[in-house]
């Protein structure tokens, strides 16, 4: 990335911490701006791509789990730094597509030490992984999840078709597209609570 200043875009549903944050770093010289939740966060990355994406996980509306998997697909260029109080492992909990991960409550010298990384580092070609980097569907309706009908948009011909989710002792999923026959990986989004422990690596 360039050296010196980026353009940095923070997604936080919380006021406070998105103030805050926004403060820290534009006081850094960085062009700064934030978002309440994915919705709005695509808005302003369709108008103009930050260098680094920062997105909570757990918002209402579009979680960070569903932004992420959309910026990962459809904006490969930009680093991308999940953060979550919920996780407590080293390192990117599995399935979610981040090139970095921040514990909140570990203090912002952590999290500017993360953005000085990312400032510094050469774009790097996709990891194998990431092919597979599921879609995050959320939940919806009261009934049993396995008793849900999940709208699935697919990712190649943007079709969406119904789907129920079977083998529910499992987090991530795998169908096919009905038109175009792509494999698709997708995972329900819980929005709020914490990360399901299986999706930790």
């Amino acid at each position: 990335m360039q050296d010196a200043k980026v353009k940095l875009l923070i997604v936080e549903d919380e006021p406070t911490i998105r103030h805050s944050l926004s403060l820290i770093f534009a006081s850094l010289g960085h062009y700064v701006r934030s978002a309440e939740d994915g919705f709005s966060a695509l808005e302003q990355i369709r108008e103009m791509p930050p260098d680094i994406l920062l997105s909570d996980l757990n918002m209402p509306g579009m979680s960070g789990f569903e932004l992420l998997s959309i910026v990962r697909r459809r904006f490969p260029a930009i680093y991308v730094i999940a953060t979550s109080g919920a996780y407590s492992g080293d390192g990117i909990p599995r399935g979610i597509a981040a090139d970095a991960f921040y514990k909140k409550g570990t203090g912002p010298a952590s999290l500017i030490r993360i953005v000085e990384t990312a400032i510094d580092s050469e774009p790097a070609p996709l990891p194998a992984h990431r092919k597979w980097t599921p879609i995050w569907i959320p939940p919806a309706g009261t009934r049993p999840l396995e008793e849900k009908r999940l709208l699935i948009g697919c990712p190649e011909c943007l079709r969406p078709f119904p789907q129920v989710p079977g083998g529910m002792d499992r987090l991530f999923h795998e169908t096919t597209c009905v038109f175009c026959r792509t494999p698709i990986h997708y995972a329900i989004a819980q929005s709020m609570g914490p990360i399901p422990e299986l999706a930790m690596a």
